[in-house]
């Protein structure tokens, strides 16, 4: 079986580890942000990406109607600190940035950030009161719960975490589609390649959500090498421990400039699985019972913060490069993979009719479960998160708040629907702007499956797939992925031969037939 999708990607992505080693990451380890020489501190690893372990599994949950809806909040009385625990993401650098606490100080709160790369630590202390706020993944919501609840969005990525193909070992892996043909010859020379990122952070996220959906990435064809930081594993990539032979590696920034700069070759990336790695601030049950004012004032200055940088964000961008100890041009290519949310933006997630943050936690859950890494799903959803902070400082929840979801947002049905064609022979495939998951849904998988009863051995699927603006390409592509890996598992024996091209319709669609 063959297939001729090539579903590259873009840019790299995040989280830094215990260990200041390597250059460019965010911040120092325990670092207390009120003194302003706090930014000459010494910042550990200044890679870019990040994150935490973390999971708001509430109590008292604040139902639907409540958290959606914009709620008068007493203003707060008095001086206060708050404790925020995250890590050395430099996304999380505005935490303490000098710029951000003066204006929180203008409202009487003083802000005491530290690392906590402990995960599970990191929850319990939240859970217990210790820490009023924490920043983490979605992700990681799931796997350490706490009984905290997201009150703010804070970024998602799209590009800044990658594949990196070691081509210099391998000539032939030019591409994505190489990589499980060099790791099935190993296999059958009774060899295991390797793969090596670091693990509980969104790089291994990403290595199960390129699993999911890129017939040509498959985990179990690997030793999965985990360690610490991407700054570790960008190094054991270099120098692999005897024995090892990394075929691939997954990183951020700085770290995949720095390999593409080496000559080995940059795949796919969070630029193909779009808006699923996603970072969001929680609050802690103590503090939404017995201090809201103090998360509203937070969430305002926060946004506020961040407002001030949407025409111009070179404030931000000189940001990241003193925090961060990044040339000018990294934090360039920082922001360019990185989209932080403005207040409507958060809004729409949080409260707008599509109810995006639920469908993020929905998708994210299912994927944990499908790789084993939560025993079961959640039903309420609702309970991870209170939308009322966010709606009293937003001015709309509509999806043009947010950059490139416009057509996601407007698509309420499916462009075309699931069929056949009079001879049997042929299925078109739906493709929903509205949903991003590259599942195919119940009218697709039957339209295949009449297809494939008359299918013989040996027989060759044609999947042409168009697609309408560069925007809609990630959606076409994930779609196909998935109605190849349906071919391929109900028709081992099958040739799939796969083409994208744009269409001259206003209509993405994906043609799937006999040769």
């Amino acid at each position: 079986m063959t297939a001729e999708v090539d579903l590259e990607g873009q840019s790299g992505d995040k989280k830094n580890s215990t260990q200041a080693k390597k250059m460019t990451k965010a911040k120092a380890v325990g670092f207390p942000l009120l003194l302003l020489g706090a930014l000459t501190v010494a910042i550990a690893c200044a890679a870019l990406l990040r994150r935490p372990n973390t999971s708001p599994v509430s109590e008292g949950a604040v139902k639907g109607a409540d958290s959606k809806t914009a709620t008068a909040i007493p203003p707060l009385k008095g001086a206060s600190e708050i404790d925020v625990l995250g890590d050395t993401f430099l996304g999380y650098s505005t935490l303490w940035d000098e710029k951000f606490q003066q204006s929180l100080k203008q409202d009487g709160i003083t802000v005491d950030y530290a690392d906590e790369l402990d995960q599970k630590m990191r929850s319990q202390k939240l859970s217990s009161g210790e820490a009023d706020f924490m920043v983490t993944t979605i992700n990681q919501l799931f796997e350490t719960p706490s009984k905290g609840k997201i009150v703010a969005m804070w970024d998602w990525t799209h590009g800044a975490d990658r594949l990196i193909l070691n081509s210099k070992q391998w000539p032939q892996l030019t591409s994505i589609r190489n990589l499980d043909t060099v790791a099935t010859k190993a296999v059958a020379q009774g060899k295991l390649l390797s793969i090596v990122f670091a693990g509980n952070t969104p790089s291994e996220y990403l290595s199960l959500l390129l699993a999911d959906t890129s017939p040509n990435f498959s985990l179990e064809n690997f030793n999965i090498v985990r360690v610490e930081d991407s700054s570790v594993a960008w190094e054991r990539f270099q120098n692999p421990l005897p024995g090892e032979q990394f075929a691939a590696g997954i990183f951020w920034e700085p770290y995949v400039t720095q390999s593409m700069r080496e000559g080995y070759i940059a795949s796919l990336s969070s630029a193909d699985v779009q808006r699923s790695i996603v970072d969001v601030v929680v609050a802690s049950p103590q503090v939404l019972k017995e201090e809201p004012s103090k998360v509203q004032a937070f969430v305002k200055a926060y946004y506020a913060h961040m407002a001030r940088s949407a025409v111009d964000k070179t404030p931000l961008r000189k940001q990241f490069e003193t925090l961060g100890q990044l040339t000018p041009p990294e934090a360039v290519n920082f922001l360019q993979g990185v989209y932080f949310f403005d207040a409507n933006c958060a809004n729409y997630w949080m409260n707008g009719t599509d109810a995006l943050l639920e469908q993020r936690l929905n998708h994210t859950a299912r994927v944990l479960y499908g790789s084993g890494r939560i025993a079961n799903t959640p039903v309420n959803l609702e309970q991870f998160y209170d939308g009322r902070f966010v709606a009293n400082v937003a001015s709309s929840a509509a999806a043009e708040s947010c950059p490139n979801f416009s057509i996601t947002a407007s698509q309420s049905e499916p462009l075309i629907a699931s069929q056949l064609d009079s001879s049997g022979t042929v299925a078109l495939i739906s493709v929903s702007l509205k949903k991003e998951s590259a599942k195919l849904d119940s009218e697709a998988t039957y339209a295949l499956d009449q297809v494939l009863s008359s299918a013989r051995q040996g027989d060759t699927f044609r999947i042409d797939a168009t697609f309408r603006k560069d925007n809609t390409l990630p959606f076409v592509e994930s779609k196909v992925s998935a109605v190849e890996q349906y071919v391929a598992k109900k028709l081992p024996s099958a040739k799939i031969r796969s083409t994208l091209s744009p269409g001259n319709s206003g209509r993405p669609n994906i043609r799937v037939s006999i040769n």
